[in-house]
């Protein structure tokens, strides 16, 4: 693949704590790439130098391979789009679309009826043709955005940077919203760098995620292998609900390995891929959607036993908080579709696939969520 942006060491000071810290990654073109974090992860910061909406405090960002580090934003070829729509209140949807293309008109590089002809295909693209003549205030705000996005289009800039560009809309919109830019993506096929707090909204977008916590890039993978392989207990705990848990290695020498958790609770790990010795400290992940949670009473033949302390029930999926009695250790479950009579003070059988138990740290080292 080609790399069409590159961020090299990028650090942001503002006096304080530095707010982006070594930052390095590379965008290849035409990829879907999410900067996801919580608030204060820098991800934003990020995005910005990047576009040249803020100058780094050491680092540098390359563009097809030659260094725009200090090029105006003017002159990168990207183009924006905010969370608060930013449209022109007094000109009309065609008019906020055509602004960017007529004052190119004026250098020469377009027409008159070459600017006619492109905002016309982009108002299609985005589903506003008829809507060419209304105002900024006569549209939702899903409509608000899809100016937003047709103005950043217009121009044919191979990046498309978004800073949370959904985050005002309601979760219905966002949806459709969601929907919208993974067709746009598709079909046109342009460089896609977008800013985002919502873990479902990244995973679902994008071709890679790239996870931030206090200034630093933790992890930049595949969704699935966020999800399913992440490197670290931060970024673990961050994406999906996760059972994050120190114990103790135990292995044979025909290599599999178990792990002891609080009070003597054992799980056992499919093998011992991570290569872990005898009496070494770990760190587990169990996804909660991969614990089983069965009525104590229902003749499981096996299993941890435990309480319920919580049920929340989530439409499609049912939420368990579980507690081990007498250990400490306490645990998430997800049921799709749940148990209709397990409630509040249960008691359950806890088990899971050893394939599902994956050992993501090692060491009696600080986390990197503490």
């Amino acid at each position: 693949m080609t790399t069409i942006i590159e961020a090299r060491q990028l650090q942001k000071h503002y006096g304080g704590p530095l707010a982006v810290r070594d930052v390095s990654l590379a965008v290849n073109e035409g990829e879907f790439l999410s900067l996801l974090g919580a608030s204060g992860s820098g991800k934003t910061t990020t995005l910005r130098m990047i576009a040249g909406l803020e100058s780094p405090t050491q680092g540098s960002v390359l563009f097809r391979g030659q260094d725009i580090t200090h090029v105006p934003v003017a002159q990168r070829d990207m183009r924006m789009v905010f969370q608060d729509f930013a449209l022109f209140p007094n000109l009309t949807v065609w008019e906020n679309v055509a602004f960017g293309l007529r004052l190119r008109i004026t250098r020469g590089r377009y027409t008159s009826d070459e600017v006619k002809s492109r905002v016309g295909q982009y108002l299609e693209t985005v589903q506003l043709t008829g809507h060419a003549d209304k105002m900024p205030h006569q549209l939702s705000g899903g409509q608000r955005q899809r100016v937003s996005l047709a103005r950043a289009l217009v121009t044919d800039p191979p990046v498309v940077l978004f800073d949370e560009p959904l985050g005002s809309l309601d979760a219905n919109m966002r949806k459709v919203m969601q929907l919208e830019l993974k067709r746009l993506h598709r079909e046109l096929r342009k460089t896609f760098i977008y800013v985002t707090h919502d873990q479902e909204e990244a995973m679902g977008l994008s071709d890679r995620v790239a996870v931030l916590k206090d200034g630093r890039l933790l992890q930049l993978g595949t969704p699935d292998d966020i999800y399913f392989r992440p490197n670290c207990a931060a970024v673990a705990s961050f994406i999906g609900a996760a059972n994050v848990l120190d114990g103790v290695a135990a292995t044979t020498p025909g290599g599999t390995v178990s792990v002891e958790l609080a009070g003597g609770v054992r799980l056992a790990a499919a093998d011992n891929a991570a290569g872990v010795a005898n009496g070494e400290a770990v760190t587990i992940m169990l996804r909660a959607e991969q614990v089983r949670v069965a009525p104590a009473a229902g003749g499981a033949a096996d299993g941890v036993r435990a309480q319920v302390t919580e049920r929340l029930f989530l439409g499609e999926k049912v939420r368990y908080e579980l507690k081990v009695p007498g250990t400490g250790l306490r645990l998430t479950a997800m049921s799709s579709g749940g148990h209709p009579g397990l409630g509040l003070g249960d008691d359950v059988l806890v088990s899971a696939d050893p394939g599902h138990v994956r050992i993501i740290a090692r060491g009696s080292a600080p986390r990197a969520d503490a």
